[in-house]
């Protein structure tokens, strides 16, 4: 991904209480809608998502998943699906390494983040710029 892009967007309110490195700002946050692995496994509702100049962390209440953007994703990609009669959208994230859970016995390469309209609109906009 595009840090130097990531890194000359404004600044937002760290609205989800993220702990920041010196050099990292908050540039994205919103609600999920669902958060998922990347079979689509439900991992949360409701979950809250923030992007930063460096990471993206994910928190369903639960746990918190985090993830270097230059060193852990590959890609980062707009999909858009249908389920029965109702347009899905959503972004495929891949990551270069698995993520083993604590327990053990689950383990993932990647998520799906599911956002409401108007911050789809927005997290597809800072995508495909960053990915350019």
């Amino acid at each position: 991904m595009n840090i130097a892009y990531l890194n000359n967007l404004p600044e937002v309110e760290n609205i989800y209480d993220v702990d920041l490195d010196h050099d990292e700002k908050v540039v994205f946050t919103a609600k999920l809608t669902t958060f998922g692995t990347e079979k689509d496994e439900m991992l949360g509702n409701d979950s809250r998502f923030t992007l930063t100049n460096k990471r993206m962390i994910a928190n369903n209440g639960v746990g918190v998943w985090t993830v270097d953007v230059a060193e852990d994703v590959i890609s980062c990609e707009r999909v858009d699906t249908k389920f029965l009669f109702k347009k899905l959208t959503y972004f495929s994230v891949d990551l270069n390494t698995k993520i083993v859970f604590e327990d053990g016995f689950a383990e993932l390469t990647g998520f799906h983040f599911y956002f409401n309209g108007k911050d789809t609109k927005k997290f597809d906009e800072i995508i495909n710029h960053s990915l350019s």
